[in-house]
């Protein structure tokens, strides 16, 4: 298996030694200014109930879970390592009412419905299974006139750093605002910075329909 190969699996779900001691923290650095813009983009509370769908090193998941006083986080990921390594951070923290972990997929998520005031997620969507599933289930799971946050690479840029040649799966702006739309979702914005090594990043919210 080639390196490039190699790091398009560990992105997809990290897994074993690597996965666990070192592909998390990459992923924190990696994804650190990207979380920042999706969680600039929430619309919540300090008392909201929120879900991130693959929180992997945890960047996101635990900048939220600092802004909640009364509320709380669900996150799912697909990987027994990172979901370990968080739930090891829940405890040495004392974040056990606030953060609550699941392993798990997006288009099976373990909640009732309209549980959730806001939902997100990024750079994940390139390994969901199907897209319309999870943004049906993220839509069955969040209520009425509440969010949906996606944090995602142009589909130019994926192409040209050859992610797509690894598995990766592209969507254009268009192809992802339509998808959610028709899963349940308005789009309510659509921001996006560049990359340093040029391409586009994307943030898409969306509100649910009521």
């Amino acid at each position: 298996m080639t390196i490039s190969k190699f790091i398009a699996r560990q992105a997809a779900e990290p897994h074993g030694f690597f996965g666990r001691l070192i592909f998390g923290r990459l992923l924190n650095r990696a994804n650190a200014p990207i979380n920042r813009l999706v969680f600039n983009n929430l619309r919540h509370d300090a008392q909201s109930r929120l879900l991130e769908i693959g929180f992997g090193g945890g960047d996101l998941l635990f900048r939220i879970a600092g802004s909640l006083a009364g509320g709380s986080i669900d996150g799912v990921d697909l990987s027994v390592e990172m979901l370990a390594n968080a739930r090891a951070r829940v405890a040495r923290l004392g974040l056990g009412q606030t953060v609550n972990l699941h392993l798990g997929s997006v288009d099976r998520l373990p909640f009732a419905d309209t549980t959730f005031d806001c939902a997100c997620s990024v750079h994940t969507i390139y390994f969901w299974p199907d897209l319309n599933a999870g943004l049906t289930e993220l839509a069955r799971v969040v209520k009425p006139g509440g969010s949906l946050v996606l944090g995602f690479s142009s589909a130019s840029a994926l192409i040209e750093d050859g992610y797509t040649e690894r598995g990766f799966r592209a969507y254009s702006c268009e192809q992802l605002v339509d998808a959610c739309h028709a899963c349940g979702f308005a789009v309510d914005r659509l921001a996006s910075t560049t990359r340093k090594r040029g391409g586009k990043v994307y943030v898409y919210r969306g509100v649910r329909l009521k």
